[in-house]
Order: structure tokens, then C-alpha cells, then sequence
């Protein structure tokens, strides 16, 4: 771009700005008469842990977004390159002097930072409290939480393969672990061929080894004392008697610590793909089900209207699938009566298709950080729409376009994702059956019944799908018993 092309640019936005009276999103505009804004490093942060955006100094908002008076840009511009520098990464934006209105205005475009550079932050106050995010018209100090997911972008996570101190191998489900490791050895013989079942579940990260003198790493020193504070009372003791559930760290003597400490035990993925009941250590690793009486939330929250149904959905990730769709396709089904296990009185509102994906994603890729082990995949069911939510946002290299135009299979989860390609599921075949196709395959099914696009909200904390009902919605789930519908088993015999 030449100086024009950027004049033109400054124009255009600020136009927009005189006609819905306030900065935008994509742009800040400040005074800076005598002195750059003390605000200005926190502007240049949010932009860059963004989608960058616009700085036009010299511009009025008060005065209904006109030229400053006696503004000197030259000194601004120099201002600005060094308020640039006070910043860790280093923000190095165009700079450039325009003439607007017979006054000269400096307008600085700052692009987005790269993921592994992220997050962009104020370097005398270091990245947790000097790190932005832009919000509306204004610049938002970012919470812990999402700091650390930006940092996180900087290498691969592991918490994933974080060990359960208290889980054993009584806690795995004996028939899913045959069928995963028969089908890794099918896939890839030259490398299981020979191994002991227990040796292939220690090369898939289903089970680890952590010595208690020696942490393998501090994500899963975090996650162990993580699990160890909130540890559950019970107990379960092995046939020669050892109490095999006491968490490291806790009032046992060294020798039996280290021993306990350094016999395998299973992983959070491993609990997750194969175990009988993961929310034994993790109770709130679940999907949760609401059902409104209409479009909105406000309804319930604050009106007098009540919930058609909910329901929590636990087990293995591949039972909560399943289940989770079956009590969505007969909620929206029209069925009389969700417990009388009559036939649907009217197809479904939604194809099964687009409902398992949805689900399988959000458990798949979600966030398994200490902080995010409160937090259940939340399925909102209302009566033009579902809504399905999930902690942490898209990872890597996958952006809102990729994942809906393109196979996208960055994952922050990337054992627990591989384990999945080869867990069984219910129905026939495995957990994962594409390689990052899901998201085409859904707006595949939709296009062929002729219906919106899935909208697609992602966040620093949050990202959540809404798929759209059909174009003529009826309400879910008004005729049957609010609530009854009991929880499907956690699938431990399967």
C-alpha cells in the first residue's frame, strides 16, 4: 500500500465512526495533543493478541471525530514507535502520516501476532496483568486463563497424558482397551506386532510411569498435585493388600509412595478413550443437557418458564457421544414419552450426523487444563436451534474458515485425538472416523436438507457451535415428561 491507499483507508474508518458515534472494534482513536495516551501500550496489546486493528492519533471523539487542533504529528508518530518498543514481543506496525480535513493525523495498522509469539504484553509488568484483548470499543486486561492458553500456543500441550495418581488398571475398561490395542496392532503391525499389551498402552500414553522424585514434566507435576488436592476418599486396595489409590503426596511412607508413584498409571486421555467411569477423579468431565421452551435463555433465567428437560451425560468419551445424541434425537423427536421407548412420531429435527460430530469435536479438542477440569461440555437444545459448547478455543493453525472450509486437524489434545482414531464406538467403528473432515461432513448434511450453515463463536475460553433447526422449527421435546428421562449408563460392560 502507498500513503494514499492508507489515507484512504483512515477516511473510510473514520466516516464509520462519525456515523455510529464511538470507536470500532478494528479501531482506536485518540486525542494525544500534547503527549502520547497512557493507554496507548495497552491498545497495541489487544491488537495484537487479536485480529489487529487501527490507531489514528490526533482525532477528536469528543468533538464528533475531528482533526485535534495544534496536533504535531511528526512528535506523535515518534511517540508511538517508542511506546511500540516498551512491549514484549517488540509490535513493529506502519506508521504513517495522512492528511485529513486540512490537519495531518498519524494512522498506525497493526496486524495480528503470529500464535507462537502470543501473547503480545507490557514487558514492565510481564504477561500475566500486561497482556489486552480488545472487547468492543475498548481494551480488556485478559484473565490468567487465557494467558495461559496463549502461552500454550507456544508448544504442544500434555494434559492430556497428565497421570491420575489415584486411577489403576482396575479403573480402565477391559474390553475397550482389547479393542483399541487389537486395532493399533492391525494398523500398524510392524511397530505392536511384538509388544506386550502393557508396553503398547505405555508407548500410546494410556498408561505412564512417573517416578515420585522426579516429575516427567511440570505439566504433569501440575496435574498430579491438581489430582492429589482433590483426591476423592475412597480407596481400593489390590489382592496383596497395598492401597493402590493413595494419591502421591499424601501420609504414606516413602518406600510405599515411590512404589506407588512409579507403577504405571493411567492418564487422563486413557480414563477419557478406555476407562469405565472417568468422572470417578474428574466429576465434572461431562456433558451436560438443557432443553428450553423457546429461542432464548432469558425465558427461564428470568421468567417464569422452566426447563423441558435436562440431563448429565457421563462415561467414557465414546459412551457420552452416543448417549448424548440419542437423548438429542429423541428430545427433538416428538416422542410422546422419552422413557416408553415408542417410535418417533415425526423425524428428527436434526440429522444424527451433524449431532454426533458436534459432540465428538467438543469432547475431542476442548480444554483439559487444570482450570478447565470444572467445566462440562454444555449442549443447549432450543427450539430453532442447538448449541453446543465447549472450554478453550480452536488450537494451532486451524482459524473459523479453515474449520469450515478445509481438513483441519490441529489439535491441542493431539494423544488423546490419536487414541480416539482407534477407540470403539457403540454403534460399529471408532471415535473419530475422518481425519479433521468433521466440520465438512456437517455442512455436507445441512446443504443437503437445504438448511443454514453451523455458526461458529470462538474465544480465548470459549468455542461453541450452533446448529441450525430446520426451517420450520417445532419446540423440542413438549410432549414429553419434563426430566424423566434417566441418564444413560456409563457403559463400563461395554
Amino acid at each position: 500500500m502507498d500513503n494514499d491507499d492508507y489515507t484512504a483507508k483512515m477516511t473510510e474508518l473514520i466516516e464509520l465512526m462519525r456515523v455510529i458515534g464511538n470507536d470500532t472494534q478494528q479501531c482506536e482513536v485518540k486525542e494525544c495533543k500534547r503527549k502520547i495516551s497512557s493507554t496507548i501500550t495497552e491498545t497495541l496489546s489487544a491488537f495484537s493478541n487479536g485480529n489487529g486493528g487501527y490507531i489514528i492519533l490526533g482525532l477528536s471523539e469528543k468533538a464528533g471525530f475531528t482533526p485535534v487542533e495544534d496536533f504535531d504529528a511528526r512528535a506523535m508518530q515518534e511517540a508511538l514507535s517508542q511506546a511500540c518498543e516498551k512491549l514484549t514481543p517488540v509490535v513493529r506496525p506502519v506508521i504513517v502520516t495522512c492528511p485529513f480535513e486540512g490537519a495531518n493525523l498519524v494512522f498506525a495498522v497493526i496486524d495480528e501476532m503470529l500464535p507462537r509469539e502470543k501473547p503480545c504484553f507490557i514487558s514492565s509488568i510481564g504477561p500475566h496483568g500486561g497482556s489486552y484483548i480488545r472487547t468492543g470499543d475498548g481494551d480488556r486486561k485478559m484473565t490468567a486463563y487465557e494467558v495461559d492458553r496463549l502461552l500454550e500456543e507456544q508448544r504442544q500441550p500434555e494434559h492430556d497424558i497428565a497421570v491420575v495418581p489415584e486411577a489403576t488398571l482396575d479403573d480402565l475398561n477391559p474390553k475397550l482397551v482389547h479393542a483399541l490395542l487389537e486395532r493399533e496392532r492391525e494398523r500398524h503391525p510392524h511397530v505392536f506386532a511384538e509388544r506386550s499389551d502393557t508396553d503398547m498402552m505405555l508407548d500410546l500414553r494410556i498408561l505412564r510411569r512417573v517416578p515420585a522424585d522426579r516429575p516427567a514434566d511440570d505439566t504433569v507435576e501440575h496435574a498430579v498435585k491438581h489430582a492429589a488436592d482433590h483426591a476423592p476418599t475412597e480407596t481400593s486396595d489390590t489382592e496383596d493388600g497395598a492401597n493402590t489409590g493413595t494419591a502421591i503426596g499424601t501420609n504414606t511412607g516413602t518406600d510405599e509412595t515411590t512404589r506407588i508413584a512409579s507403577a504405571p498409571h493411567p492418564t487422563l486421555a486413557g480414563l477419557l478413550a478406555v476407562g469405565r467411569y472417568p468422572q470417578k477423579f474428574f466429576p465434572r468431565l461431562n456433558v451436560t443437557i438443557a432443553v428450553y421452551p423457546s429461542t432464548s435463555r432469558a425465558d427461564v433465567f428470568t421468567g417464569s418458564a422452566q426447563l423441558v428437560a435436562s440431563e448429565t451425560i457421563t462415561g467414557p468419551i465414546p459412551v457420552m457421544i452416543d448417549d448424548a445424541v440419542t437423548s438429542l434425537m429423541t428430545w427433538t423427536s416428538g416422542t410422546s414419552d422419552a422413557n416408553s421407548g415408542a417410535q418417533p412420531s415425526q423425524p428428527p429435527m436434526y440429522p444424527q450426523l451433524v449431532l454426533r460430530e458436534a459432540i465428538a469435536n467438543a469432547l475431542t479438542h476442548r480444554d483439559y487444563s487444570p482450570d478447565a477440569l470444572g467445566t462440562p461440555v454444555h449442549v443447549d437444545v432450543f427450539t430453532d436451534r442447538i448449541e453446543v459448547s465447549n472450554p478453550g478455543g480452536l488450537f494451532g493453525a486451524v482459524s473459523k474458515q479453515r474449520l469450515t472450509h478445509e481438513a483441519s486437524t490441529s489439535t491441542r489434545n493431539a494423544f488423546l485425538f490419536s487414541l480416539l482414531q482407534s477407540t470403539p464406538y457403540p454403534d460399529g467403528g471408532t471415535v473419530l472416523r475422518d481425519n479433521g473432515t468433521g466440520y465438512l461432513q456437517i455442512g455436507a448434511a445441512l446443504r443437503s436438507e437445504a438448511r443454514e450453515p453451523v455458526r461458529i463463536d470462538n474465544s480465548l475460553d470459549r468455542f461453541r457451535v450452533t446448529i441450525p433447526g430446520p426451517v420450520t422449527a417445532r419446540q423440542p421435546g413438549v410432549n414429553a415428561r419434563r426430566g424423566t428421562r434417566p441418564a444413560p449408563g456409563c457403559g463400563a460392560g461395554m
